[in-house]
């Protein structure tokens, strides 16, 4: 089965200055997700400049399908060295990780890739080349479920020098601390604020360089189908239906006359569940077989509104309505599938009702539009 990779970004800045001087990019393709990290030399604006600089053009060309090879290439002969200090103005990690679970990382001049599997730092053998005079280390691993990859600049590594590790918390004790922590329960946004976090302490709140740390987490994607209105023909109901609950992952109806559909295709009673209605959501259902029953245009509109305020699924965790439940559900998986029905519904032709209730498919298609911002795949089917 093909793996998902899942990602977490965190940055620290150097005390007392207001940019970065490094630069993180990640990007997701239809087959792969590439990731380019970089620390400019020292420290604000002119460290900001390069390491931008050089997380822009490995992205560009990477997104050109240019080989990794070439990138290399062409950023070894681009980066500048400092002439005093022998020093490249700018270091990086670039890594390529594709689905059937080959990961490609290339590094120069930054500290080693950390690799977790079962909660056990892994040797990540290398290749070592020169580039145009710049030693560069080749890595290909192979993956699978329930691994990690935690790349880092050494403003990770530099935490407590001087302090609590006179010579800096160092490669060994950072990646002893992500055994620790690498539950597989959480999220990768989860341990890169954890390792931030740490990091933060241990500089006791005034980084004495540039942090940055980028957690993958490898895994299956997570799916979800959401079914809501009845099909244009009732003659397609059963055919529906047996469509939709035969879809992988987790299932989710809006709407009452679409539950009451699906509810006599299981022969299972759909039950209100009162304890949910909210002033502005109508009641959720529950239906055995189903993960989430909700009602449908009010609820997918509000639903719609609180991921336009960008609401976070902290903001949601303890609500019970049907907005913040069909909101944790979106949230938590990576694919939502929309299966749309046209029936038109009476009740949505009132015209002293808000014009979007009587267009099911434009508001599905504005909480599609805020998912794909937040990261997520998005498919629609109509009936």
């Amino acid at each position: 089965m093909r793996l998902y990779y899942e990602w977490g970004m965190r940055q620290l800045l150097k005390h007392n200055e207001e940019l970065c001087g490094d630069s993180i990019a990640v990007s997701r393709h239809a087959d792969s997700v590439t990731l380019a990290l970089s620390d400019g030399l020292g420290s604000g604006v002119k460290a900001n400049i390069l390491a931008t600089l050089t997380t822009r053009i490995a992205m560009q060309m990477l997104e050109n399908d240019l080989p990794l090879g070439e990138v290399v290439q062409t950023l070894t002969e681009t980066l500048p060295v400092d002439k005093v200090r022998k020093l490249a103005y700018s270091t990086f990690a670039i890594a390529q990780f594709f689905k059937q679970g080959t990961a490609r990382i290339v590094e120069f001049d930054t500290p080693s890739v950390i690799f977790l599997r079962r909660r056990k730092v892994q040797p990540a053998l290398f290749e070592e080349r020169v580039i145009d005079g710049k030693r560069i280390q080749e890595r290909v691993i192979e993956l699978e479920n329930g691994d990690w990859v935690i790349f880092v600049s050494d403003g990770v590594l530099n935490a407590g020098i001087g302090g609590v590790y006179p010579l800096g918390w160092g490669w060994d004790q950072a990646a002893h601390f992500i055994e620790e922590q690498a539950h597989q329960d959480l999220t990768a946004d989860d341990l890169a604020d954890k390792i931030a976090e740490t990091v933060n302490e241990l500089y006791a709140g005034a980084p004495g360089d540039d942090v940055s740390i980028v957690v993958i987490k490898v895994r299956h994607k997570l799916l979800a189908t959401v079914f809501t209105g009845p099909p244009a023909d009732r003659a397609l109901d059963e055919e529906t239906v047996a469509k939709f609950l035969g879809r992988p992952g987790r299932l989710a109806v809006c709407g009452g006359t679409t539950a009451k559909i699906v509810a006599r295709h299981l022969g299972q009673p759909l039950e209100v569940d009162l304890k949910t209605i909210s002033d502005d959501v109508p009641p959720m259902g529950q239906l055995k077989g189903i993960d989430l029953v909700c009602e449908g245009i009010l609820t997918l509109t509000r639903a719609s509104e609180l991921l336009r305020s960008g609401v976070k699924k902290r903001d949601v965790r303890f609500r019970t309505d049907g907005a913040a439940n069909l909101i944790r559900l979106f949230l938590n998986v990576d694919h939502i599938h929309f299966l749309i029905g046209q029936a038109v519904n009476p009740a949505h032709q009132n015209p002293d009702l808000p014009h979007q209730l009587g267009i099911r498919q434009m508001v599905v298609q504005e909480i599609g539009e805020e998912l794909k911002e937040r990261g997520k795949e998005i498919t629609h089917e109509t009936v």
